[in-house]
C-alpha cells in the first residue's frame, strides 16, 4: 500500500464530482469546456473501480509549473488553464487541453488530448480526460492508450541542446517556467495497454478494465490478451478470464495469466510446452512424437532453477534440470541433468551366414554437468567444469547439436589456484575419458580413462637474480595417477614427483635476440613399464611392475630471432580505395636448437599425460612469418534511417578503440546458449555449422558508428624441424605411432613411426581482405612420405545480410581407424575393421540470407559430408534448412534436420519455433540451434 493511502472502499455508485467554478474570467476551465456532470457510458463498470483517498501531506508540497497558451487564472487554491496546457510536477509531464489544479491538495482534473508522461517507470498515458494527484500518483483516467518501462526526454534542439519553449503564456506556481518534454521509444517491443478505464493506484500500480496488453507498438499490433480487468502492480501484469489473440485471430482462452512488465524481470511459472515429431529408421529408432513442459523457478536475486519433462512416444520418458546460480564478481554455479529411461527398440539383423534375427537396442543414458567459479581472495580461486556421461550413445542419439554428438572426449577438472607475485600454487583433480571405439548394437566400445586425483602444482614465472643478467624459473608437480584402457589397468594409484628449474640469460644487440638456457629435469615413478615390450612391440600391452623407476635429463636450448624485415609499398591510385595509401611487408625468422640428454628408459614409463613424453632429441627448428599490413581510409558508417547511435556499437576492427561494455562484447556463440524463454540450453556449446569466424549478424539498427578498415590482411607461417637424433635416444618403435613432446609440440598430427631426421613442414595460412571475409588454408606436408598428412581449408564471407561457409578437413595420417562392415541388404554392422592410418574426407557446407532480428523472411542451409564414407554409408551425415518470418514483435521459424551417424542415428525431423517478443517461445527449435 502506498503511503499516502488509506485503506481503499468500493462503492457501487461514482463519487462525485467537484462543483464546477463558473467564474467566467477568459482563460478559466469553463471557458474552454467544462468537466462533465452527466453520467458517463462506461457507468457499467464504475461499481468495480476502486477508489484512493488521500492522506494529509506530511511535509511541504513540491512545486509545480503550469504552461498554457491561453491565459490562466486563479481563485483561492485553484489554478484553471487552457490551450495546450503542459504541467510539470517532479519527474512527471501532464499535457492536456484544459486543466484545474488545486495546489493545495495536488488534484488535477483535465480535459481533451491528455498525456501524462514520466515517473520512477517511465509511464506514458493518453487519455481523453480523468483526474491525477501528483503528490499521490494516483488517478483515473478514460479512453486511454498507454505504456510503462519506456524512456521519457527532453525536448531540446539537435543544434544547442536548449530547451524549447512549448507554450506561449505560462504561470508561475511556486517555480519558473521549465522546458516542455516529449515521449520517445526507447524499446522496440514496449509493453502496452489500453482500455475504457484505467485507474492508477500508485505511483507503479495500475488496473485497466475492459481492454489489453501487449508488448508490440501500436497501432496494429502482432498480439494482445484482452480482459474485463487487468492489473499491473509490482512490476507484473495479472488478468482472469482473459482471451489472447493473434494478428487479430482470437486463439486461446485463458483462465489465469500473469506476465512481467519489466521483459528483464525473471517469474516463476510454467513454460511454453514443447511439441515436436522425428522419424527414424529402422535400425536407428524413431523418437515418434515429443511433448514437453518445464517449469521454472526463481531462487532469489541471482539464482533460479529450470526442471523439465519429455515424453517420446516411441521411447519414453526423459528428464532434464538446469540450476544457474550468479554471485559476486567472477562467481557463477551452474549445473544440469538429463537421463531417458528408454523403453528400446527392435529390429531385423542378418547374420553372417544371412539368417534375419530380432535385436533389441536400448538408447537410454544419463548426463550431468556442472562449472562453478568462487573467488576467496583477488589471488586464490576455486574453478571446476566436470562431466558424468553413462553412454556415449544416448548423447549421440539424443543431443540435438552436432558437434557434440561426434565428440567422443569428456573432460573434468577441479583445481584451486593461488597466484602471488609470479609464484603459482595450484591442487588439481582432473579426469579424462576418451571413445576410442564407437560401441554399437552388436560390439562393444573401448574407452580410455585417465585420473589424477589429486596433483599439486608450483610454478613460478622467469625472475631475474639481482647482480646479474640471469634470469630463472621453476616447475614442480606431485601428482597421483591411474589409467584404464582395454586390456590394461594399472593397480592402484602411481604416484610421480617430477622438478624442472630452468636458468636463462636473454641477450640483444643491434635487433638480434638470443636466449640461451639450460635446464634440469628429475622425474620419479613409484612404478614402471616391463621392457621390452615382446615379440609385437607395435601393439604390445602394458605390463605393470611395482618397481619404482626415476628419469633424469638435462636441456639445453638457444632461441635466435634476428631483426624483422620489412618494407613499405606505396599503392597506387586505383588500388587506394582497396588497400588504402600504403603496404607493408614484413618477415620475421627464428631458429631454435634443443638438446635434451638422459633419458635412457623412455620405454619404462607409463603413459598419463604430456609430462611423461619427455625423451632425448637433439634437433633444430627454423621459421618464418610474413605479413602485410595495409594502411586504410578511415569509414564512418551509415545508420539506417529511423535508427540512432547506440551507446554499445563499437567498430569491429578498430583494436584501438575504448573497449565496449561487457553487454555488447558478449558473443551469443560463445556465451551458453538461452532459449527465447532466458533458460539455458546445455545440451549445445556451439553452432551445428562451424565454419563462422564472425559475430553473429546484428540487427538492422546495430551496425557500428565507425568502420576502421582491416590492418593485417595476409599471414604466413612455415616451420620445420631437423632431427639429428633420429632414434630419439632409442625410443623409436618402428610400425608404432611414436608421440613424443617435441613432436606434440610441432603438429598435433603424428608422423613419427620410424627413425626419420626432418619433420613435415607446417604451413599455416591467413587471408583476410576486409572485415567480411576470412580465408585460412592449413597444412601438414610430410616430405619423407610426399604427400600431405593433413590440410584444412576455411571460407567464411559475409556481406550485409548474405553469409555463406565452407570447410574441409582431410587426414591421412599414422593412426587407428576403426570401420564397420556394412550388410548391403540389411544395412547393419557384420564386423569391425581396424587400420594404422587413418584416411578420411569431411567438409561442412553453410549458406543463407537473413538475420535473427531481421524483418521479414530469412533462409538458411547447412550440411555437413563425409567425402570418404565406410561401405554402406551415406556421405551427408547431417543436413539443416531453416526459414523464418519475422513481424512487428513475434516470429515463427521452422526447420528440417537430418542426422545420418551410421546405426547409433538415423532419424529426419521437424521443428519449428514461434516467438513473442518479450514473453517466451513455442516450440522445440533452440536459439543455440540457430544457424544466422
Amino acid at each position: 500500500m502506498h503511503h499516502q493511502l488509506l485503506a481503499q472502499g468500493v462503492t457501487a455508485k461514482a463519487p462525485p464530482a467537484e462543483a464546477t467554478p463558473n467564474a467566467g474570467t477568459p482563460g478559466g476551465i469553463d471557458a474552454v469546456n467544462t468537466l462533465p456532470d452527466a453520467p458517463d457510458p462506461t457507468a457499467d463498470v464504475i461499481d468495480r473501480i476502486p477508489v484512493a483517498k488521500v492522506l494529509p501531506d506530511s511535509k511541504a508540497p513540491e512545486m509545480a509549473v503550469i504552461e498554457s497558451d491561453n491565459p490562466q487564472s486563479l481563485r483561492g487554491d485553484v489554478y484553471f488553464a487552457s490551450g495546450n496546457v503542459v504541467l510539470t510536477y517532479q519527474d512527471h509531464i501532464l499535457h492536456a487541453d484544459s486543466i484545474r489544479y488545486n495546489r493545495a491538495t495536488g488534484e488535477v482534473e483535465f480535459l481533451g488530448h491528455a498525456k501524462l508522461t514520466g515517473g520512477q517507470n517511465d509511464e506514458y498515458i493518453e487519455a481523453s480526460r480523468g483526474t491525477y494527484n501528483v503528490r499521490t500518483g494516483t488517478g483515473r483516467f478514460y479512453d486511454v492508450h498507454g505504456s510503462v518501462g519506456l524512456e521519457q526526454r527532453s525536448a531540446r534542439s539537435a543544434a544547442n541542446g536548449a530547451a524549447q519553449p512549448a507554450s506561449t503564456t505560462g504561470a508561475i506556481v511556486g517555480a519558473p517556467i521549465g522546458p516542455a518534454s516529449r515521449t520517445t521509444y526507447a524499446n522496440s517491443n514496449p509493453f502496452l495497454f489500453e482500455g475504457k478505464i484505467v485507474v492508477k493506484t500508485g505511483p507503479t500500480d495500475y488496473t485497466v478494465y475492459e481492454g489489453s496488453v501487449t508488448s508490440c507498438l501500436m497501432p496494429k499490433p502482432d498480439w494482445q490478451i484482452f480482459a474485463k480487468k487487468i492489473t499491473l502492480d509490482k512490476g507484473k501484469a495479472h488478468a482472469a478470464g482473459s482471451t489472447f489473440k493473434l494478428l487479430g485471430i482470437p486463439l486461446l482462452f485463458m483462465p489465469y495469466v500473469t506476465h512481467p512488465v519489466d521483459a528483464e524481470e525473471r517469474q516463476s511459472g510454467l513454460l511454453i510446452p514443447e511439441l515436436s515429431f522425428s522419424r527414424g529408421s529402422a535400425t536407428a529408432g524413431s523418437k515418434g512424437l515429443t511433448i514437453g513442459e518445464q517449469g521454472y523457478l526463481t531462487l532469489g536475486r541471482s539464482a533460479d532453477m529450470t526442471i523439465g519433462l519429455l515424453y517420446y512416444s516411441d521411447r519414453g520418458f526423459s528428464e532434464n534440470g538446469t540450476v544457474r546460480v550468479r554471485g559476486q564478481g567472477n562467481n557463477f554455479a551452474t549445473g544440469h541433468f538429463s537421463a531417458l529411461e528408454d523403453r528400446g527398440f527392435h529390429y531385423q539383423a542378418a547374420t553372417l551366414s544371412g539368417q534375419l534375427i530380432t535385436l533389441y537396442a536400448n538408447q537410454g543414458g544419463e548426463d550431468v554437468t556442472a562449472a562453478f567459479r568462487y573467488d576467496f581472495t583477488p589471488k586464490t580461486r576455486l574453478v571446476g567444469d566436470v562431466e558424468y556421461l553413462s553412454s556415449y550413445v544416448y548423447r549421440e542419439a539424443f543431443t540435438e547439436n552436432f558437434n557434440q554428438a561426434v565428440s567422443s572426449d569428456i573432460n573434468s577438472v577441479v583445481f584451486v589456484t593461488q597466484q602471488t607475485n609470479g609464484y603459482a600454487l595450484s591442487a588439481r583433480f582432473d579426469r579424462y575419458e576418451g571413445l576410442k571405439v564407437v560401441p554399437t548394437y552388436r560390439t562393444a566400445g573401448q574407452e580410455v580413462k585417465i585420473f589424477h586425483a589429486p596433483a599439486l602444482d608450483f610454478d613460478a614465472i622467469d625472475r631475474a637474480i639481482p647482480g646479474t643478467p640471469f634470469k630463472w624459473n621453476v616447475a614442480t608437480s606431485i601428482a597421483s595417477m591411474k589409467r584404464v584402457q582395454p586390456n590394461f589397468v594399472t593397480a592402484g594409484m602411481t604416484e610421480r614427483f617430477d622438478l624442472r628449474p630452468e636458468l636463462s640469460l636473454p641477450m640483444h644487440f643491434d635487433g638480434f635476440n638470443l636466449n640461451a638456457s639450460i635446464a634440469a629435469r628429475e622425474t620419479v615413478y613409484s612404478r614402471s613399464r616391463q621392457v621390452p615390450y615382446g615379440p609385437n612391440p607395435a601393439n604390445a600391452v602394458p605390463i605393470e611392475l611395482m618397481a619404482p623407476v626415476n628419469r633424469a635429463d638435462v636441456e639445453m636450448k638457444l632461441d635466435f630471432r634476428p631483426p624483422v624485415i620489412e618494407r613499405d609499398f606505396k599503392v597506387p591510385a586505383k588500388l587506394q580505395s582497396l588497400f588504402g595509401d600504403e603496404v607493408r611487408h614484413t618477415v620475421e625468422s627464428h631458429l631454435t636448437y634443443r638438446d635434451v640428454k638422459g633419458v635412457d628408459n623412455f620405454l619404462a614409463i607409463l603413459r598419463f599425460d604430456d609430462t611423461d613424453l619427455v625423451s632425448d632429441t637433439n634437433e633444430l627448428e627454423y621459421g618464418v612469418t610474413q605479413h602485410l599490413y595495409f594502411k586504410p581510409h578511415p569509414k564512418v558508417a551509415k545508420l539506417p534511417p529511423g535508427c540512432s547511435a547506440s551507446p554499445l556499437t563499437k567498430a569491429v576492427d578498430d583494436k584501438d578503440a575504448e573497449p565496449a561494455p561487457r553487454e555488447a562484447q558478449e558473443d551469443p556463440d560463445q556465451q551458453p546458449s538461452i532459449d527465447a524463454n532466458g533458460i539455458p540450453n546445455p545440451f549445445s556449446t556451439a553452432p551445428d555449422v562451424p565454419t563462422r569466424t564472425h559475430k553473429r549478424h546484428a540487427g538492422p539498427c546495430d551496425k557500428p558508428t565507425a568502420v576502421a578498415g582491416q590492418t593485417e590482411w595476409f599471414s604466413w607461417d612455415l616451420k620445420q624441424k631437423i632431427f639429428f637424433d633420429q632414434n630419439f635416444g632409442g625410443a623409436v618403435i618402428n610400425s608404432r605411432r611414436n608421440i613424443f613432446e617435441t613432436t606434440l609440440d610441432l603438429s598435433g598430427i603424428a608422423f613419427l613411426t620410424e627413425a626419420r631426421n626432418i619433420s613435415p613442414l607446417i604451413s599455416r595460412m591467413r587471408f583476410r581482405t576486409s572485415g567480411h571475409t576470412d580465408i585460412e588454408y592449413d597444412f601438414d606436408y610430410d616430405t619423407g612420405a610426399s604427400k600431405f598428412t593433413s590440410q584444412n581449408i576455411l571460407l567464411d564471407v559475409h556481406e550485409s545480410n548474405l553469409f555463406g561457409g565452407v570447410s574441409y578437413a582431410r587426414l591421412n595420417a599414422p593412426g587407428r581407424f576403426h570401420s564397420e562392415v556394412l550388410n548391403q541388404t540389411t544395412n547393419t554392422a557384420t564386423q569391425i575393421l581396424t587400420t594404422q592410418i587413418s584416411n578420411f574426407q569431411q567438409m561442412r557446407l553453410l549458406g543463407g540470407f537473413g538475420a535473427p532480428t531481421r524483418a521479414g523472411l530469412s533462409v538458411a542451409a547447412g550440411a555437413g559430408l563425409d567425402l570418404n564414407p565406410p561401405s554402406g554409408a551415406g556421405m551427408t551425415q547431417y543436413l539443416t534448412i531453416q526459414a523464418s518470418y519475422n513481424w512487428n514483435c513475434c516470429g515463427l521459424s521452422v526447420e528440417y534436420r537430418k542426422y545420418d551417424l551410421g546405426n547409433i542415428r538415423d532419424e529426419g525431423t521437424e521443428s519449428f519455433n514461434f516467438t513473442l517478443a518479450n514473453i517466451g517461445s513455442a516450440g522445440n527449435m533452440r536459439r543455440a540451434q540457430s544457424l544466422f
